[in-house]
């Protein structure tokens, strides 16, 4: 397997066609295989890139991981299944070496205005307080776990709970090199974060997602989104976590994932 760029500051460099991970795209679970927001971003990088007949804003994205998805060259391939001036329903999809490894479709709708119509806004969060903890704070090379974990800043406002509400999370580096990071893909590459906020702690129990699907009623205004979340788990092994995004305006979206969950194997 080819070793991929260590000195870029972006999940992804374009070469030709093809779009090569860097360290940064590299999963909590093994560094041949990418973190699944990563590939969520780069689909929504895509997809942002396909041109509509009006003004119009992704509202549903809905990734599949067919696969795990190597930290290898990726082709993309986007098109758009129903055009339309209110709504546009598009496809994208991941390629490596021929090998379909990852896919979306994305819902847009037309951009309106409901005038002085006081909408509801749910729960805004600021920014983490000072207080609040902060691991894997240094560059790469000094992050631990490696890979995504030097691609995004967490911050806990409980010291002794990892991922309990509510979490902050912002991207520290670009989805592709040189390019600037769609809002889109922003909340991609945080929504697979949600796995973390909805684990249901209370089980002896692990657990991966396949998908996600992240519903966003605006893009967000920070760099900082706050998680709030929980999950469930059935005991055939089929688990689910579901969180809300906001930032200090209120919330910007929601995101769910199915999980394959699993006993925690005994030392």
């Amino acid at each position: 397997m080819p070793t991929p760029p260590s000195d870029v500051s972006a999940l992804f460099v374009a070469e030709g066609d093809h779009f090569v991970p860097t360290v940064f795209s590299q999963g909590p679970w093994s560094p041949e295989h990418q973190f699944g927001g990563a590939a969520a971003a780069l689909l929504a990088t895509v997809v942002e890139a396909v041109p509509s007949l009006v003004p119009q804003r992704v509202v549903r994205l809905t990734v599949d991981l067919l696969r795990p998805v190597p930290v290898q060259p990726l082709r993309a391939e986007a098109r758009v299944v129903r055009e339309g001036k209110r709504i546009q329903v598009l496809e994208a999809t991941l390629v490596c070496e021929g090998l379909e490894v990852a896919r979306c479709s994305a819902l847009r709708m037309r951009l309106g205005s409901l005038g002085d119509i006081a909408v509801p806004r749910g729960q805004g969060f600021g920014g983490p307080p000072d207080d609040a903890e902060r691991p894997f704070q240094g560059p790469y090379e000094e992050a631990s776990p490696p890979g995504v974990a030097g691609a995004a800043e967490f911050a806990f406002a409980d010291p002794d709970g990892f991922f309990v509400d509510p979490t902050w999370i912002r991207m520290r580096v670009p989805v592709v090199a040189g390019r600037p990071t769609e809002p889109l893909a922003q909340l991609a590459f945080l929504s697979d974060f949600a796995s973390g906020v909805g684990h249901p702690r209370h089980l002896p129990v692990t657990g991966i997602n396949a998908d996600l699907t992240v519903s966003v009623v605006r893009y967000p205004s920070t760099e900082w989104l706050c998680f709030t979340g929980t999950g469930w788990a059935s005991a055939d092994g089929i688990g689910l976590s579901q969180a809300s995004l906001a930032d200090p305006d209120g919330v910007v979206a929601s995101v769910t994932l199915s999980r394959l969950m699993d006993p925690v194997a005994e030392a």
